[in-house]
C-alpha cells in the first residue's frame, strides 16, 4: 500500500520531496510493503489533499483518499497522530471499496499524521507509508447565487457550502476550485448561468475574489398529469374535486395541468364516517395535491356502528341468536352492527317453555329482523307451558270450590291453566244445607287437594244436601193512622215491602218499628205488645201488629198593630178573630190568609212567615205567625 499526502493552498509543505506541475501541489510519498497477515492485499496507493476552510470557520480541511487494489477487504482503518511524534489513534473505520475519507476537525498551523490499513476476518494488514500536513490558513471570499425565471430549481456546489433552495451564499477560500450545478424542478428547465458563469452546462469558479452568478429557470410548457383516487374501508362516500374532474362515486380519476394544485373534499355517506387520506395526502382535512407528477390519493370511509340489545322477559326460558353472529342470548345479549346491516333474531324456547312475541323494535312470534341504523333494542318473552286444570261438582248438594295459587273458584271458573310444576291447592266450601263429602279424580279424601300440574289434571267435589231445618211464618202488620217501616233481626222481614218470612223453627226474631217523619210508633200488638222491641220466639207461624200514629203539631196566629183585622187557615181550623190556634197532622202544609178590617191595611207577616203575600208554613214542628194591620188615617 502506498499512501500519498498532497497540500493544496497558498503556502506549501516545506518537506515536498516531489514537485508536480502545479506548483501548488506538493507530495510526499513512501512505498510500504504488502499488506501482511492478510491474503490477496493489492498495492493501495493513498494520499492526502489539503483543502479551504469550510464556512466562515478560519480552519481547513484536510482530504486523504488512496486507490483500491484489493478484492477481499471488509473495510479500512483510518488512524490520525497530532504532531510528527504524537501518538495515532483510530480516527474512523470506512466500507470495502472505499477510497477516500475527509477529517474537518482540524486547525489551521497544526500538523497531522495519518496511516491506513486494511481489515477482514483474517485480521489486519500492514500500515501504509504515514503522510503528514499543516494546514495553513487562507483568505475566504463570498461566493452568492441568485435565482430567476418563471421556473423553479435548486442549486448546489462541490466542495458543499452551497444549495439554493435555503443557503445561497457562502464564504470559500481563496484559490479554491469551485463547481455549482444547477437542478430544474419537475415542470422547470434550467436555462442557464449569468454572472461569473455563462451557459447551460456546469458552473466552474475558482475563487480568487468575491463571486456572484444567477441561475434562470423557465416553466416548461403544460404537462397533464393524472390524479388516481381509490377508496377503503369499511364505510361509503364520495370524493370530489377542485377544479372539477374527480367525482368518485363514479369518476374516480382525472388529469390535470402540470403545476395544479387540485383540492379534493371527502363527503361521508350516511352512516359512515371519513377517517383520513392516505397516499399524496394524510390527515382528515381537506386535501390540496400539487400535480407536478402523477398522483395517487386514497380516502378511507368507515362505517358507523350501533348496538342491538336483546331482553328476555316473562315466566319461561329460551335462547335468542342472530343472524349474522354476535348475540347468542343466552349469554351474549348486545352486540354492534354497522350502520344498515339487517339482523335477523330468531328465539327458541326451553323444554317446558313457549315463546310468546317480541317486543320493542319487533312485534309478532315469527323471526325478528331489524335494520341497525342507531342503538336498537328487542324483548323475546317466554312463559313456562300451561296445563288446564279442571274442577267438576257432583251430589245432591251446593258448594264451591277455589284454588290457590288463584284462577279457580267454582262458582263460576271451574277451569283455569297453570304453570308446568305448580303445586295448586284446592278447598272445598259446602253451601248452607250442605256438606262436602270428599274429592274424586286426581284427588280423593275430604281434606285439601293438592295437584302439581305435569300434565292437564281433572277434580271432582261432591257436595250432599243436608235435611231441611223445619220453618215457621213470621207475619208483620202495619195499623194507625201514621206511616213507618218494621225491620227483623235475622234479616228476612223489611215491612216496607216484604212483611212476612220464614225463620227456622226455635229462632229467635227481634223486630223494630222505625217511624217515619211526622209519625210516632204506638206499639205491638198479636206476639209482641208494649212500645219496645219486639222479641219473637218461632215455635210457630207468629203474626205481630205495628202501629204508628201521625204526630200532632200546633199553629199559633196572632194579630198586631194600630190596626185590625182577621186571619184564617187552609186546611181551616183557624179563623182569628175567634180561633188564633189549632192543631195539624206533622207534616202538614198550611195556608194562612190576612183579611184587614175597614179603616185598616195588612202591613205584613212575622215570626214564621214574612212580607205581605201569603204565609205557607209546612208544620213539621209548632210554629207560631203574627199578621200585622196598620190602621189608616181619616
Amino acid at each position: 500500500m502506498i499512501v500519498c499526502l498532497h497540500h493544496q493552498g497558498p503556502t506549501a509543505d516545506r518537506r515536498t520531496a516531489v514537485t508536480k506541475r502545479n506548483p501548488a501541489v506538493s507530495s510526499t510519498c513512501r512505498v510500504s510493503s504488502r499488506l501482511s497477515g492478510v491474503r490477496g492485499w493489492a498495492s493501495v496507493v493513498a494520499s492526502v489533499l489539503l483543502l479551504a476552510f469550510s464556512g466562515v470557520v478560519h480552519a481547513a480541511q484536510l482530504t486523504l483518499s488512496w486507490s483500491d487494489a484489493s478484492t477481499n477487504e471488509d473495510g479500512f482503518k483510518i488512524e490520525r497522530a497530532t504532531g510528527t511524534t504524537g501518538a495515532y489513534g483510530l480516527l474512523a473505520s470506512v466500507s470495502a471499496g472505499t477510497t477516500g475519507y475527509v477529517d474537518g476537525a482540524v486547525s489551521a498551523g497544526t500538523t497531522y499524521c495519518y496511516r491506513v490499513r486494511a481489515y477482514n476476518t483474517a485480521g489486519d494488514s500492514a500500515y501504509s507509508n504515514a503522510a503528514c500536513a499543516t494546514p495553513a490558513s487562507a483568505t475566504l471570499y463570498t461566493v452568492t447565487v441568485g435565482k430567476t425565471g418563471t421556473g423553479i430549481g435548486a442549486v448546489a456546489s462541490s466542495p458543499s457550502g452551497i444549495d439554493c433552495g435555503s443557503a445561497c451564499s457562502t464564504s470559500i477560500a481563496s484559490g479554491t476550485s469551485l463547481a455549482l450545478s444547477a437542478t430544474a424542478a419537475t415542470g422547470s428547465t434550467f436555462s442557464g448561468w449569468s454572472g461569473a458563469c455563462t451557459g447551460t452546462g456546469s458552473c466552474a469558479l475558482v475563487v480568487d475574489g468575491a463571486k456572484s452568478v444567477t441561475a434562470a429557470f423557465t416553466l416548461s410548457a403544460p404537462t397533464s398529469y393524472t390524479l388516481a383516487l381509490t377508496k377503503n374501508g369499511t364505510g361509503s362516500g364520495t370524493v370530489t374535486s377542485t377544479p372539477g374532474g374527480i367525482a368518485c362515486g363514479t369518476s374516480c380519476s382525472a388529469s390535470f395541468s402540470g403545476g395544479t394544485n387540485v383540492t379534493l373534499a371527502a363527503s361521508a355517506g350516511t352512516g359512515s364516517t371519513f377517517a383520513g387520506w392516505t397516499g399524496a395526502c394524510t390527515g382528515t382535512g381537506a386535501c390540496i395535491v400539487s400535480m407536478t407528477m402523477a398522483r395517487n390519493v386514497a380516502a378511507t370511509f368507515t362505517l358507523n356502528t350501533s348496538t342491538l340489545s336483546v331482553a328476555k322477559t316473562g315466566t319461561g326460558t329460551g335462547t335468542v341468536t342472530s343472524s349474522p353472529n354476535g348475540i347468542t342470548c343466552g349469554s351474549v345479549c348486545s352486540a354492534n352492527y354497522g350502520y344498515g346491516t339487517p339482523v335477523t333474531l330468531t328465539a327458541a324456547p326451553a323444554s317446558g317453555s313457549t315463546f310468546t312475541g317480541w317486543g320493542g323494535a319487533c312485534s309478532g312470534t315469527g323471526p325478528c329482523t331489524v335494520t341497525v341504523d342507531a342503538a336498537k333494542s328487542v324483548t323475546a318473552n317466554f312463559v313456562l307451558g300451561t296445563y288446564a286444570l279442571t274442577v267438576g261438582k257432583a251430589g245432591t248438594g251446593s258448594g264451591t270450590v277455589t284454588s290457590s295459587p288463584a284462577g279457580i273458584n267454582c262458582g263460576a271458573t271451574c277451569s283455569a291453566s297453570f304453570n308446568l310444576g305448580t303445586n295448586v291447592t284446592l278447598t272445598a266450601t259446602p253451601a248452607t244445607g250442605s256438606t262436602f263429602t270428599g274429592w274424586s279424580g286426581a284427588c280423593t279424601g275430604t281434606g285439601s287437594c293438592a295437584v302439581t300440574m305435569t300434565a292437564a289434571q281433572s277434580v271432582t267435589a261432591t257436595f250432599a244436601a243436608a235435611t231441611p231445618p223445619s220453618t215457621s211464618t213470621l207475619s208483620v202488620t202495619k195499623n194507625g193512622t201514621g206511616t213507618g217501616i218494621v225491620a227483623s233481626n235475622p234479616a228476612g222481614i223489611n215491612c216496607g215491602g216484604v212483611c212476612s218470612a220464614s225463620f227456622t223453627s226455635g229462632a229467635s226474631v227481634t223486630l223494630e218499628a222505625i217511624p217515619d217523619a211526622g209519625s210516632t210508633f204506638a206499639g205491638w200488638s198479636g206476639a209482641c205488645t208494649g212500645a219496645g222491641s219486639c222479641t219473637v220466639s218461632i215455635s210457630q207461624a207468629r203474626s205481630v201488629g205495628a202501629t204508628f200514629a201521625l204526630q200532632s203539631v200546633t199553629l199559633t196566629a196572632s194579630v198586631a198593630g194600630t190596626g185590625s183585622g182577621t186571619v184564617s187557615s187552609s186546611p181551616g181550623g183557624i179563623n182569628c178573630g175567634s180561633a188564633c190556634s189549632a192543631a195539624f197532622n206533622g207534616g202538614t202544609v198550611v195556608t194562612l190568609k190576612a183579611i184587614p178590617a175597614k179603616r185598616s191595611a195588612f202591613v205584613g207577616w212575622s215570626g214564621a212567615c214574612t212580607g205581605t203575600a201569603g204565609c205557607t208554613v209546612t208544620l213539621t214542628q209548632s210554629k207560631s205567625v203574627t199578621a200585622n194591620f196598620r190602621r189608616k188615617g181619616r
